[in-house]
């Protein structure tokens, strides 16, 4: 996460929030979730909060990361191309 990306379509990656909750027909094979299961067992702290098992999972639990908020008002680069959320629902059930 910052503000240089490896990214071909995007300049920067801004994450404030991980995990989520499937909540349509669409989310039926997310791949993030199967990546937050897998990042909580190697350790990564971000990926450490359990979702509803219902409609979320192991280390996938709706998380909001307030030392992220504050990143791109660091960035000296300026740019009009972020990716957000990468991979990540913005959303959650019941909100």
């Amino acid at each position: 996460m910052g503000d240089r990306s490896a990214i071909e379509w995007t300049e920067a990656t801004w994450n404030p929030t991980t995990g989520g909750d499937r909540v349509s027909r669409g989310c039926e094979n997310c791949y993030a979730l199967t990546l937050a299961k897998r990042l909580k067992a190697m350790g990564q702290p971000r990926y450490q909060r359990d979702g509803d098992p219902r409609t979320s999972g192991p280390g996938f639990g709706l998380t909001l990361h307030p030392d992220s908020l504050g990143l791109p008002l660091t960035w000296r680069r300026p740019t009009d191309r972020y990716r957000m959320r990468s991979g990540r629902f913005l959303w959650a059930a019941g909100e």
